[in-house]
């Protein structure tokens, strides 16, 4: 039997379950063991069997023992004091037992809770101390006994004196930004990025090859993200004999309007079809530049199967060649008469740049090697090893630290350059590596992938003197000056900060001033000065430039087309410009005739279809840049089944001949539904690396009548975009502050503490700045400045005044010292989330929360230890029961009061005091109410 205590406390802060019921089998599990005995013990005498030998023996000595239990029976007295005395220690035992383990598990688990911490200074009257929460993931941490322990190891024993006023030396805290490009890794997979710098950070998830130096790099494969060697589709999509460079497809032959490049440009309703000419001595042949030697070991063919199959693909020579002159005989391959695809494998151990499909036979009876072609083939090639090198990354000034981490299999090695020349081989990753030796700004790595290895994310940040947190040394000896420095661990506030643009993001909510942080993740207006900045759109979180006056489609000389057709002409085919009045109405022209009216204009202005969905095209000459689409359509006039219409955009990439979605699939909430504007139009801002000359609108019909009147392109704004936040107003005038923002391109950020009447231009990201020059105030404005093609994903700022500054005492020493603890050891950070302690002079330590993406941080609590002060506590920030719905926390095992504490079950034995004439027992508990803060209720099982 036990009792179950459920109580809360301060002292144990997780659930006390996992010591209950230790030790308890099932029937079922005990007959199951009792059968293996049984099994295994054969010939040899059961367990039953040796019972019972033991039991006759048992029995032989309770009869000797009965002999002897008169002698005994004057010691019975003296021993039941004995045993009262014994069941006392046992009950004190237990008690100790599960306090001891109640310490235990607190160190074990201290991160769900802040570490509020208090002492006894006398002992060590300078101690100061900045505590950290924890985050959620998993992690355990050595106990606060065992930091103690290990910190009396860093902070030295010996002074070495005065160091001729030099008294600062670097100390890193080298995993913060690690887990900062870990989870950047984590970011970028999630919005599918391609490989991007931002501030003093690069990262590249390989969701695309854009980060990669092309020409540098052996060849290599990208599947899911990940570079692999192997086997791989070369992916080569034509859209002319030369495009894109610098493949070159040419052949002996070709008919008109079945060019040999479109036996290769993705299309399955293309093909290449030789002209009948006569051909070559060996026959007609077809061939592809790869600019770049391959090792190619596979082929896949779709054969055309133009009269019933008497022109498909019957036989060739696949042929390779280093120079297009001297050909090499590679594969002789036998096609099945099937318009499916059918892959060819083949040995090949040799890289040629050139490779032919020569000796061409059809399965016609009649001159077999004339007519023949096919729709589609692909070219696979063998990689056995990848050099991947990325594309230069410009870092502003020569780095002096860099940190590199990569997620890869097997034994991929790493080296580094900042001038393209010079490289350091074989780079320690996940380590400082010192690059004060090399010369340049341009920073490349190369990674060198095995045969069986994989390379899944790239990454680093770097460091020049302006970016390294500094913390002098202890000095000892004479002569020894004093003074108060600002310490803020930069790379701690900045990663706040983002878990805060991850929360607002997460939450779906705008701006948020709170404490002494500002965060602005785009999520809506509501942090954005609408009357003061300028030239800005807002999509999906992202602040970007905007769109300015549309294209004229006359000017382009738009050619439009509709997969079905309009209402009076059922050909598909493009069309070219014609201005409202001088087109058929219903007319697929409709929809680019510069006329962008919803409702005048009546039903001669727009084009209507039946059907259940189509295609709109529209197609023009010169690429032009796109920042926002508009679509119009003419359901407002709500008659004969004219009405609104599900949609979704599309562009096409040039490079890729591929469509592009620009938009979801937009499901209106019915047929009469007119969109956001009220007008029948629906606008979608537009953010593209690449230039456009194809868009296609796919309607779908939700009455009798597909409509749609005009689509719009815009061009962009005349202006750059400018963000100018609303102001920010501070309880006190700040002293210091940082600045973070995540943004592509370039922009530049201005600061106003008058409200936005006088900008200090030029404010540094992620570095300390010392507002001491700035015209004060307590109204805080912040404005980003951004190029062309920028693009500001969040902002935000953290600001200190006098009281909350955290600071330390520079000490520099002018002569030779004593012993001095600590003497010449710069103490920044000892533990990542350890206690430093000086027996000299205060210090105090700002410890680095790591970044999380689905927890909210409280405030950091602070205890400082002042000298004289006995059991003093200065809370620099708090939290109180009025505040907990801001924090994500676990309600039923939770209680927020100024404290966190944790509700615990306990479950404690009962002891058996005595046996009832009716043969029940009487059982009691020892209890030490200190321990508890309340019980809320006692079970007995």
């Amino acid at each position: 039997m036990s009792v179950k205590i459920t109580r809360t406390g301060t002292e144990v802060v997780l659930d006390h379950n996992e010591l209950a019921n230790k030790g308890k089998r099932t029937h079922a599990e005990i007959d199951s063991y009792l059968q293996e005995l049984d099994d295994a013990r054969e010939n040899k005498p059961s367990l039953q069997d040796k019972f019972r030998e033991l039991k006759d023996k048992d029995d032989e000595q309770d009869r000797q023992l009965d002999a002897v239990k008169g002698a005994v029976s004057t010691f019975q007295t003296g021993l039941n004091t004995l045993s009262s005395t014994v069941s006392a220690a046992e009950a004190k035992n237990q008690t100790q037992d599960l306090r001891l383990s109640q310490v235990e598990q607190k160190n074990a688990q201290q991160d769900q809770a802040i570490l509020k911490l208090q002492s006894d200074v006398s002992s060590n009257p300078n101690a100061e101390v900045v505590a950290a929460r924890r985050d959620r993931d998993g992690r355990t941490f050595p106990s606060l006994k065992a930091r103690l322990d290990d910190m009396q190891g860093k902070i030295g024993t010996g002074g070495g004196g005065g160091n001729n006023g030099e008294a600062t030396s670097s100390s890193f805290d080298l995993q913060t930004p690690i887990n900062i490009l870990l989870n950047t890794f984590r970011d970028a997979e999630t919005h599918n990025r391609s490989a991007y710098r931002q501030n003093n950070m690069y990262v590249d998830v390989f969701s695309d090859s854009s980060g990669i130096d092309i020409e540098k790099s052996s060849s290599f494969g990208i599947i899911n993200g990940t570079v692999l060697p192997g086997l791989y589709d070369t992916n080569i999509i034509m859209s002319s004999p030369t495009e894109p460079a610098p493949y070159h497809v040419t052949s002996s032959s070709e008919t008109s309007g079945y060019p040999g490049w479109m036996g290769i440009n993705g299309n399955l309703t293309d093909s290449f079809y030789t002209d009948g000419a006569t051909p070559p001595a060996e026959g007609h042949w077809w061939q592809i530049d790869f600019f770049v030697p391959k090792i190619i070991t596979k082929v896949a063919i779709r054969a055309i199967g133009i009269s019933a199959g008497q022109y498909g693909l019957s036989t060739f020579t696949l042929q390779g060649s280093q120079d297009n002159t001297n050909w090499t005989d590679l594969y002789v391959g036998s096609h099945a008469n099937t318009g499916s695809e059918l892959e060819h494998s083949f040995t090949n151990t040799s890289a040629y740049r050139y490779y032919r499909l020569a000796k061409l036979r059809s399965y016609r009876s009649a001159n077999p090697v004339i007519y023949t072609g096919w729709h589609e083939i692909k070219f696979y090639e063998i990689i056995d090893a990848v050099t991947l090198v990325t594309k230069t990354v410009n870092v502003d000034r020569s780095p002096k630290k860099v940190i590199t981490t990569a997620e890869y299999t097997d034994a991929v090695t790493f080296d580094l350059t900042l001038d393209g020349t010079t490289w350091v081989n074989n780079i320690d990753l996940n380590k400082l590596l010192d690059t004060s030796s090399l010369k340049g700004t341009n920073l490349q790595l190369r990674a060198n992938i095995p045969a069986t290895g994989s390379l899944k994310s790239l990454g680093f940040t770097w460091y020049d003197d302006s970016m390294l947190v500094e913390m002098p040394s202890k000095e000892g000896g004479g002569g020894d000056r004093s003074s108060t420095k600002p310490l803020v661990d930069v790379v701690a506030a900045t990663n706040i900060l983002r878990n805060a643009y991850r929360t607002l993001e997460g939450a779906n909510q705008g701006a948020s001033a709170r404490h002494n942080l500002y965060a602005d993740a785009f999520v809506d207006l509501s942090g954005i000065d609408l009357s003061k900045s300028e030239a800005f759109q807002i999509q999906n979180g992202k602040f970007t430039k905007a769109a300015g006056v549309p294209f004229s489609w006359k000017d382009l000389g738009v050619q439009t087309a509709s997969s079905i057709g309009d209402w009076y002409n059922s050909s598909t085919s493009f069309r070219p410009y014609k201005s409202n009045s001088t087109t058929q109405t219903y007319a697929v022209e409709k929809i680019a005739d510069d006329n962008a009216i919803a409702t005048p204009g009546g039903n001669t202005d727009y084009w209507l279809q039946g059907g259940t969905s189509a295609d709109l095209f529209m197609k023009w000459v010169t690429p032009v840049e796109i920042y926002k689409i508009i679509l119009w359509m003419n359901g407002s006039l709500g008659q004969n089944g004219h009405d609104y219409c599900d949609h979704q955009i599309f562009v096409k990439n040039p490079s890729t001949g591929k469509w592009e979605a620009v938009t979801p699939r937009i499901n209106l909430a019915s047929k009469t539904d007119k969109g956001v504007h009220g007008d029948g139009s629906w606008h979608y801002p537009i953010n593209l690396d690449h230039l456009v000359n194809e868009v296609k609108v796919t309607v779908w019909n939700k009455s009798s009548y597909m409509t749609v009147t005009e689509v719009q392109i815009l061009q962009a704004s005349e202006k750059n975009p400018v963000m100018v936040s609303k102001p920010i107003p501070l309880a006190k005038a700040p002293t210091h502050l940082m600045l973070d923002a995540e943004y592509e391109g370039n922009i530049s950020i201005d600061l106003s503490l008058d409200g936005g009447t006088t900008f200090t231009t030029g404010v540094p990201l992620n570095q300390l700045v010392d507002l001491s020059t700035f015209l004060s105030g307590n109204s805080l404005v912040i404005r980003a400045n951004l190029s062309d093609k920028a693009v500001l994903n969040s902002i935000g700022c953290i600001w200190y005044d006098k009281d909350t500054l955290p600071t330390y005492t520079d000490t520099v020493g002018g002569s030779s010292g004593g012993n001095v603890p600590g003497n010449g050891v710069s103490m920044i950070q000892v533990e990542k989330y350890g206690v430093t302690a000086s027996p000299i002079s205060p210090s105090e330590v700002n410890i680095t929360i790591p970044y999380t993406s689905d927890y909210k941080l409280p405030p950091i609590e602070v205890l400082k230890f002042a000298p004289g002060k006995q059991n003093y506590t200065l809370e620099m920030a708090s939290f109180s029961s009025n505040e907990a719905p801001s924090f994500d926390h676990d309600k039923y095992y939770m209680e927020l009061d100024g404290t966190l504490r944790l509700k615990t079950d306990y479950s404690i034995e009962l002891v058996e005091d005595d046996v009832l004439p009716s043969g029940n027992s009487v059982y009691s508990l020892t209890l030490n109410m200190d321990q508890y803060s309340s019980i809320e209720k006692i079970k007995v099982n």
